[in-house]
């Protein structure tokens, strides 16, 4: 009788030192994934942020902007918004839609008043921050 449990308590030694090596494990392979997760996140939701940017969108974010001029060039209406960057300078984005009335705004590009193109939304939002969605 003392043998077996003494072979009892060693069994349950062995297998609370098996689970605590399988969650010392777990747990540093969620710490080492951790970083990369929010990576991805924080770029998921400036993506999405700068890729559905619409004129109303980018006043709701951003306030009212220095300059708003819209034209007329059927079947296409174009309108450019300029907003002040403390970096920067003047920012310019430029939309586009068609003459029809459900027609919706299709962002076109960014540029600032030296003529630099901003492509991916990290430069977009590294150049006007009221842009990422988080704010």
């Amino acid at each position: 009788m003392l043998v077996s449990a003494l072979g009892r308590r060693v069994m349950k030694n062995k297998l609370l030192i098996a689970v605590g090596l399988l969650a010392g494990i777990v747990s540093v392979r969620v710490l080492i994934a951790a970083p990369g997760w929010f990576k991805e996140r924080r770029e998921n939701r400036q993506f999405i942020a700068v890729n559905n940017l619409t004129p109303e969108r980018l006043v709701a974010r951003c306030g009212p902007p220095v300059g708003d001029e819209t034209k007329n060039l059927y079947p296409i209406i174009m309108r450019d918004m300029n907003y002040k960057s403390d970096s920067k300078g003047m920012i310019a984005f430029k939309f586009s839609k068609t003459a029809e009335e459900s027609s919706n705004w299709v962002f076109v590009s960014m540029q600032d008043s030296n003529g630099t193109d901003y492509e991916s939304p990290d430069a977009k939002i590294s150049a006007l921050s009221c842009l990422d969605s988080k704010k």
